[in-house]
């Protein structure tokens, strides 16, 4: 069984950790395990094991058939019998397919915007449908969109829940190029920085947390896109004195792993979500998390037992959430243990890795 997971580049986010996590657990169960990111590489090729080769098409544009040419060689010549295609990159797995790569496809759909799902457009994928093998999906409004808009068999949608796979051993010897480290508490956002995130409003917590806690620090971990987002949340926090020096737009980092493990909270202020990979990934460090009430967070949290769950674009709720955890260390500690225990029993690679060889064994019986 030889399989091609493809994604559209490698930036730092959940969609494409997955892709990358995916791709290496397949190879270290002994499948032979290829990567396409069909647009562009990115800072997570660091983290790409030694034994998935990784191909880039560089496509420009969804028409780009000089690509897709390179694409369909690269098929051939590696006898890929399975399509693992994440998020959109489905459109170009699908018409590889259509134009005689003879591959099953099987769909990862990750849509982070589910509260929305009504605007999602439909009228493309619903086309494609009949040529998707199987969907995964990471949450159940997804898996009824799949079943109820795309008309897909409910045989073919399966939930499958994220997991994290970062290197989280508390080994921080190397030095960490990390503003305010010596400070406490210090306060981590991983997310990319894009409107669904609600970055200004986790702002306007933190400048209330901070009558409570004034020395706090707080990090943004992710990519951008120079946008007017990105921007307008840079002018912010360099011209409100309340921010200024207090937090720190980190970028998309590859040492994620050794900055969780330096933090004392970990905090999600999205307005949706499907089932965040960073939300994991606080787990794995043992962090305690506050985070908004949207898509699975509260799946992930057990119903709030295992963090802080808020409403959405609440500064008031975030705010109370987070110096709620911070005015007991110790219970704040305990609360971030049991989570991690929690995502290791319910989260497991492992466990993901075994359920997604048996819907290829299955396809692939067809």
């Amino acid at each position: 069984m030889r399989v091609l997971s493809m994604i559209d580049s490698l930036i730092a986010a959940g969609a494409e950790r997955m892709a990358v996590n995916i791709a290496n657990g397949l190879a270290e169960k002994g499948m032979e395990s290829h990567l396409c990111a069909t647009h562009s590489g990115g800072p997570l090729e660091e983290f790409i094991s030694p034994k998935v080769p990784l191909f880039i098409p560089e496509k420009r544009n969804a028409l780009d058939v000089s690509a897709l040419r390179r694409l369909k060689k690269y098929i051939r010549e590696h006898r890929i019998d399975i399509i693992h295609a994440h998020s959109s990159s489905v459109y170009w797995a699908v018409l590889a397919k259509w134009t005689g790569s003879r591959v099953k496809v099987i769909w990862h759909d990750h849509y982070g915007f589910s509260e929305q799902l009504h605007e999602r457009s439909s009228s493309v994928l619903k086309l494609m449908s009949s040529s998707i093998s199987h969907a995964f999906v990471v949450n159940d409004k997804l898996r009824n969109y799949a079943v109820d808009s795309l008309k897909m068999p409910k045989n073919r949608v399966s939930f499958l829940a994220n997991f994290a796979d970062i290197n989280i051993d508390g080994n921080v010897n190397r030095k960490l190029d990390l503003p305010g480290i010596e400070q406490y508490p210090k306060l981590v956002c991983l997310a990319n920085l894009r409107p669904q995130k609600d970055h200004h409003n986790l702002l306007d917590a933190f400048i209330l947390m901070k009558k409570q806690h004034e020395n706090a620090v707080l990090y943004f971990v992710g990519g951008h896109f120079s946008d007017d987002y990105y921007y307008s949340l840079i002018e912010r926090i360099k011209n409100d004195t309340n921010l200024k020096g207090s937090v720190h737009v980190l970028g998309s980092r590859n040492d994620v792993a050794e900055i969780l493990s330096v933090c004392d909270v970990g905090v999600l202020s999205s307005l949706s979500e499907g089932l965040p990979v960073s939300l994991l990934e606080y787990g794995l460090a043992g962090l305690p998390v506050v985070c908004t009430n949207v898509g699975d967070c509260s799946f992930v949290l057990d119903g709030g037992k295992l963090g802080k769950l808020v409403e959405p674009a609440s500064s008031t709720e975030l705010a109370d959430a987070m110096n709620s955890l911070l005015v007991n260390p110790q219970s704040m500690k305990e609360l971030g243990s049991a989570f991690q225990g929690h995502v290791h029993k319910e989260f497991s690679k492992d466990g993901a890795m075994n359920k997604i060889i048996d819907v290829y064994k299955s396809v692939l019986s067809v």
